[in-house]
């Protein structure tokens, strides 16, 4: 393996850009210390909180898996956040979790008043433990004046991270929500407040929905969903932002693969945060992506992250300058075609044809929505 998979994340250098998110997996040290030895490069605490209000977990189920037919595709969580004390990750969690041979991340739960999340800050940071912060202003179930309702407004987030980055002598990354009209601006709010870099972001708001049986909430409360379905939000809300600004980015959300770690990167990612996945397959994954990637890098000729990061950005423009671009039109290659219909149910401008058990594209019709070529189920049709 030639791939260097080594990146610099905030001046720290970690031996790859997986993160285990600030999630269930991370909810004690012992389990950090097993995200450690399945190959993370850094590992990331569940958010921790000044009071102790949210020190318990709903025990009534909190868990649900999202299917489409009987497959799952993300999963709606009420989870919270840590059930350690400040005095147990201080006295035991972090020194178990570095154990496993991680950069060590502390989440911090940003709290209304800016100087009581800066004094936790200053609290984690005195046990010399850890690596660098996360600032949880993202969480979507808290309630009122904590988690996503720093994050949705970027002059609370700017006094939030002006107050925190005063007193912090290690890194901080603020974990940003999905949940905001205008990404660009919350970037550059926090930015201007001195954050290190940016995580793009934390679960959808969400419900778990309703069994028509009974008519009562599988869930009775909101929560945050998470999974491969929430991927294409993750990815939009990463390219807004890498082509904005000049910090590293840890992208988050709905990482199965290899291929979502370099997809991630090519749009700008330094790192990826996973943790759904872990749930569902186990530790195993972790190894298992980074033999994807690095092979991935060795086929490719890539000596590092670097070598691709953002490779995607340049060629993404605006819907109203592709109006301006030549139209591409549908073509069938007909010695793949198995005439199987697929492609009539999908074509809403009568542009596919069929005659005497042949299909074709009438060329006049065809809007070049690419609908057809995206059903195929032989790929026999492509734009051109």
């Amino acid at each position: 393996m030639l791939a260097d998979l080594r990146v610099d994340f905030a001046g720290l250098e970690l031996k790859n850009p997986l993160m285990l998110a600030s999630a269930t997996p991370g909810w004690d040290g012992q389990r950090l210390k097993e995200a450690g030895e399945a190959g993370f490069g850094a590992v990331i605490s569940k958010s921790i909180s000044p009071r102790d209000a949210w020190l318990e977990h709903p025990r009534n189920g909190r868990m649900v898996l999202y299917r489409v037919g009987n497959k799952p595709v993300g999963m709606i969580n009420m989870e919270l956040f840590t059930t350690q004390t400040k005095d147990e990750w201080f006295n035991k969690e972090f020194a178990l979790a570095k154990e496993g041979g991680a950069k060590i991340c502390a989440s911090i739960l940003a709290m209304p008043d800016p100087d009581i999340t800066a004094e936790l800050v200053e609290e984690v940071q005195e046990t010399g433990l850890v690596d660098f912060f996360e600032m949880n202003v993202s969480c979507p179930m808290p309630s009122k004046g904590v988690g996503m309702h720093i994050g949705k407004n970027a002059k609370t987030l700017y006094e939030q991270i002006k107050a925190v980055k005063s007193v912090a002598k290690i890194p901080v990354m603020a974990k940003f929500t999905p949940g905001v009209s205008d990404i660009v601006e919350t970037a550059n709010a926090a930015v201007e407040g001195g954050v290190d870099a940016i995580a793009i972001s934390n679960t959808v708001r969400s419900f778990a929905g309703v069994d028509v049986e009974t008519g009562r909430p599988i869930l009775r409360s909101y929560g945050g969903y998470s999974g491969p379905a929430i991927k294409p939000i993750t990815m939009a809300l990463l390219a807004e932002t890498a082509q904005s600004v000049d910090i590293p980015i840890s992208a988050v959300g709905g990482v199965s693969s290899w291929r979502d770690v370099v997809e991630y990167i090519m749009l700008g990612a330094t790192t990826v945060q996973l943790a759904t996945s872990v749930m569902w397959k186990g530790w195993g994954i972790v190894q298992e992506i980074l033999d994807g990637l690095a092979a991935y890098m060795d086929e490719k000729g890539y000596k590092s992250i670097e070598d691709f990061r953002g490779k995607a950005l340049p060629y993404i423009t605006t819907v109203e300058e592709l109006c301006q671009e030549p139209a591409l039109k549908a073509e069938i290659n007909q010695d793949l075609c198995t005439n199987c219909g697929t492609c009539h149910r999908a074509c809403f401008y009568d542009g596919v044809k069929w005659d005497e058990g042949h299909t074709w594209i009438d060329q006049d019709n065809c809007d070049g929505c690419g609908l057809c070529a995206q059903w195929c189920p032989k790929e026999a049709i492509t734009l051109k």
